[in-house]
């Protein structure tokens, strides 16, 4: 019989969820996924919860979302440690890939598969393996751990995402899309899932179909940098990446505060994919290099970071060759000195 580690009734279990700023306690909560203006009662709230991480991993906190979370019910041995904590081990995992050295992934996946093996109902433990197989590649061994993480939290909806992004990977279309379709149910406020959907229609050629899902995405959020990344897409299929350079022009990635938005970091792939098109190749390394700073993206689970750095270095080489051009012609062009 397996224990459970935490008796969370938690954000997850709403109908509706949604990135909300939350006030608890006169204290901002800018991380929760909770039902849009759902509100709740705290006198009966469990004593761990769980927040999302900006780089897409779920983390653990003690009760109402701070402190450490709560010790589990048994114990395992890792190496010479007996880890007595599974949300602190997890949080200590994530940190560990987070903030240490570029080859620390193999570590961190070893880590989280003895976490699994001492407690396999464990959302984190599962939903962040899921992330590390993704991102080295091992698909179907992701699709595993988001199905099981899906079991454990069916009504959170980014795991229906990845489910469908491995679905699509692995050819499995018509699950894919299903799943997306399913992402867009748990959370009708957020645009990625539709974005998603509409990317997929526009790789199959079906750009009517995927306009009809960018204008669903366009009225739940204007001025989002991920409905503005669909619709520069489209223009990119169309060939008209003048049009689409523009809109990533324009796109801004800060709110009027000077806040980071929340976005999908492939905006800066497709942003130098264009640039590079257009000939402004000094863009095109800038945003291939801010792509690169994005390591465990789950964008790097599909094209590899070397690829990326090869269009980065090529961009480069236009870019200073453009500018001795250029240089070159002012000097033509200046009249010598009376």
């Amino acid at each position: 019989m397996f224990h459970r580690l935490f008796t969370f009734a938690l954000l997850f279990l709403f109908p509706n969820l949604v990135f909300a700023q939350k006030l608890i306690g006169n204290k901002e909560y800018p991380e929760l996924l909770w039902g849009k203006d759902e509100e709740f009662d705290t006198r009966d709230f469990p004593n761990g919860s769980f927040i999302y991480h900006k780089d897409d991993f779920i983390l653990t906190r003690g009760k109402l979302y701070t402190g450490e979370p709560p010790k589990s019910n048994g114990s395992f041995v890792y190496g010479t440690e007996t880890i007595t904590n599974s949300g602190k081990w997890n949080n200590d995992t994530i940190e560990l890939l987070l903030n240490g050295k570029a080859n620390q992934r193999g570590e961190v996946i070893k880590r989280l598969e003895a976490g699994v093996r001492f407690d396999p109902q464990f959302f984190p433990f599962r939903y962040n393996l899921g992330r590390l197989y993704s991102l080295e590649m091992k698909y179907e061994k992701a699709l595993v751990e988001f199905e099981y993480a899906k079991a454990e939290m069916p009504e959170y909806y980014k795991t229906y995402l990845h489910i469908a992004i491995l679905s699509e990977i692995t050819r499995q279309t018509y699950y894919a899309i299903m799943n997306y379709k399913l992402a867009v149910e748990k959370n009708p406020y957020d645009t990625e899932a539709l974005i998603r959907l509409a990317d997929h229609y526009l790789e199959t050629g079906l750009k009517n179909r995927a306009l009809l899902y960018l204008n669903k995405a366009l009225k739940i959020e204007e001025e989002s940098p991920n409905v503005k990344l669909g619709f520069a897409r489209l223009e990119m299929e169309k060939g008209n990446y003048h049009i689409a350079y523009k809109i990533f022009n324009r796109t801004s990635l800060t709110t009027g505060e000077g806040k980071q938005k929340s976005y999908d970091k492939k905006f800066h792939y497709y942003f130098a994919e264009t640039a590079s098109k257009v000939t402004d190749y000094e863009t095109a390394e800038e945003q291939y290099t801010k792509m690169l700073s994005f390591t465990n993206d789950p964008f790097f689970a599909t094209v590899s970071s070397k690829v990326i750095a090869r269009r980065r270095d090529i961009a480069k080489k236009f870019a200073e060759a453009k500018r001795t051009q250029l240089d070159d012609s002012e000097e033509e062009v200046t009249p010598p000195n009376e």
